[in-house]
């Protein structure tokens, strides 16, 4: 969710995010430009920009409003893993499986910092609630926090003999608590480094770590099916809740920290329990299949759950209730959050959807259609069912968005529905004026003309180059107004490059660094290709930027290399070289 709870973006493995708005369900914008899986995103926290990482060692930076990528911070040499904003939004930290964290300006995109010392992939980054310090956990069983202003160390924190699942600074950022593989949980002092306990007890893995809302408790979920509530001073256990048959995949107090809720894995339930005296209040049950998710809605009073059975089931804390059934995923539903206020919830599921449902829409239902305004407009499909709602301050907006339907549609080749859509949008809206059959091949050829461009990327990257490069050329002719980034440039540059077709794509490499206006690391691509076409001034001059420009020690390093062996009139660039970037 955007901090104001208007917004949700989400990251696919079809390489893109999407930004939709909360209240009509409609996407508002679908950001272009990684060449693969986004993995992560997060807003800033006055929820103007975006960030995003991916797969291709990239993390992005977004205006939310107009979609445009604002900045692309290259420098991982692997998997981006996590991404986490500031709480000033001016920084974002990247922790990745080249085992380093990045820090970087948001407003200029320069990296600001490498942070080194994990031995083994950095799985999650978090800053402190002041934003003066940087936590981060590895698979070498540590934990380290970084000084955010310099750059520095100030502890590692060992102790744990196995991975470190999850970190979290406590609400005052005084203290960390940590749980793992090991089976224990340990609790740090931020500013001394200290091991101030080691909570044992569990007799299996730490799944989930959760402190109270005044941080004077710890709640743990294991795999020995049992939940533990700790005094966070003393270290002393309060409380084993046993009642689960099976795993605890998730645990969390609610606002005013007087419950827990605990989520089972085989055994299906969702139990809450009172955080004082442990005893089990209520368990839930209706699922039929593993509950992965939980979660207390803002004002304590509801609890929604997501299940293996393809549902969401909303409960009333007090009465324990089953309140609603929201059915409509078509696989497994592994996560659900409430918004801030409390009146949607989103749901993600292994059905690559995330659906956004309205709370009160029974209620909405029978205070008539004016309540219902923006659902209906939001959905056509429903307001045609309802003659009695079909106004015209409802039917022209709700035209509009029947068109971007069939827009959509239509890029996809399903020409007849895109048609209909287009149709049934100029009954209701008698001022679109346009060709319907006209409008559907338009779009049609648009949504070749990206998968075009995408199979030439794909093509480069497979070292068939003449093939991508007469893909990119057929994305242009089918739609000559196609905006390809400057990073879908960069793909082919460096990929034909890599593999010995320079001269091929040299235009792409030139295409490229125009757009990403002179960005050092694209510079970098088109020094590359004009060493091998025998430009080596060009070369030079490329590489040179490249240098004065990055805080990579090794990238610089092997760019100087590069400088000096053309400088000598050596070529730098053997069989074995190009291997070794290929890799």
């Amino acid at each position: 969710f955007s901090p104001n709870g208007q917004q949700i973006a989400s990251g696919s493995s079809d390489d893109t995010i999407k930004i939709w708005d909360v209240a009509t369900g409609k996407l508002l914008k679908t950001l272009t430009g990684h060449n693969d899986s986004v993995y992560r995103v997060g807003f800033s926290p006055n929820g103007q920009q975006l960030a995003s990482s991916s797969g291709y060692n990239t993390i992005k930076i977004w205006d939310v409003t107009t979609g445009k990528l604002l900045k692309t911070l290259t420098g991982h040499k692997e998997l981006v893993n996590s991404v986490s904003f500031s709480p000033n939004g001016q920084q974002i930290a990247s922790g990745s499986s080249d085992d380093t964290i990045k820090i970087w300006d948001v407003a200029t995109g320069k990296l600001l910092k490498t942070l080194t010392g994990h031995n083994d992939s950095v799985y999650r980054v978090g800053f402190s609630p002041n934003g003066q310090q940087l936590a981060s956990s590895s698979g070498y069983n540590t934990i380290k926090i970084w000084d955010v202003t310099t750059g520095k160390l100030l502890k590692t924190l060992t102790g744990h003999n196995d991975r470190v699942n999850s970190v979290g600074f406590s609400p005052n950022g005084q203290q960390i608590a940590s749980g793992s593989w090991d089976n224990t949980i340990k609790i740090w002092d931020v500013t001394t480094g200290e091991l101030l306990k080691t909570l044992t007890g569990h007799n299996s893995w730490v799944s989930s770590i959760g402190f109270s809302p005044n941080g004077q408790q710890l709640a743990s979920g294991s795999g020995d099916n049992t939940i533990k509530i700790w005094d966070v001073t003393t270290g002393k256990l309060l409380k084993t809740l046993t009642g689960h048959n099976d795993r605890v995949n998730s645990v969390g107090f609610s606002p005013d920290g007087q419950q827990l809720a605990s989520g089972g894995g085989l055994d299906k339930t969702i139990k809450i329990w009172d955080a004082t005296t442990g005893k089990l209040l209520k368990t839930l049950t209706g699922h039929n299949s593993v509950v992965y998710s939980v979660g207390f809605s803002p004002n304590g009073q509801q609890i929604a759950s997501g299940s293996g059975d393809k549902t969401i089931k909303i409960w009333d804390v007090t009465t324990g209730k089953l309140l609603k059934t929201l059915t409509g995923h078509n696989n497994e539903v592994i996560s659900v959050g409430f918004s801030p206020n409390g009146q949607q919830l989103a749901s993600g599921s292994t059905d690559n959807t995330i659906k956004i449902w309205d709370l009160n829409l029974d209620n909405l239902l029978d205070s008539g259609c004016t309540s219902l305004n923006s659902y209906l407009i939001a959905h056509p499909e429903t307001l045609e069912e309802l003659p009695e709602c079909q106004t015209p301050s409802r039917l022209m907006p709700a035209a509009m968005v029947l068109v971007i339907q069939g827009e959509k549609l239509a890029q996809n080749d399903d020409i007849n529905a895109a048609v209909a859509k287009f149709r049934k949008a100029q009954q209701w809206d008698s001022q679109l004026k346009f060709d319907s059959q006209a409008k559907a091949k338009e779009f049609a050829i648009k949504g070749q003309a990206q998968r075009k461009l995408k199979e030439g990327q794909e093509l480069a990257i497979k070292n068939q180059v003449q093939e991508a490069v007469t893909a990119y050329a057929d994305a242009q002719k089918l739609d000559p107004k196609i905006e390809i980034s400057a990073e879908a440039w960069l793909t082919l540059c460096r990929q034909g490059s890599l593999h010995k077709q320079a001269k091929l794509v040299l235009f792409a490499c030139d295409k490229g660094v125009i757009l990403a206006d002179n960005y050092a690391p694209y510079r970098e691509s088109r020094g590359l290709a004009r060493a091998l076409t025998g430009d080596t001034p060009g070369a030079i001059a490329d590489f040179e930027a490249y240098i004065a420009s990055t805080d990579d020690k090794d990238g610089k390093a092997q760019v100087q290399r590069w400088v000096k062996d053309l400088k000598a009139g050596k070529n730098p660039f053997t069989d074995a070289e190009l291997q070794k970037l290929l890799k």
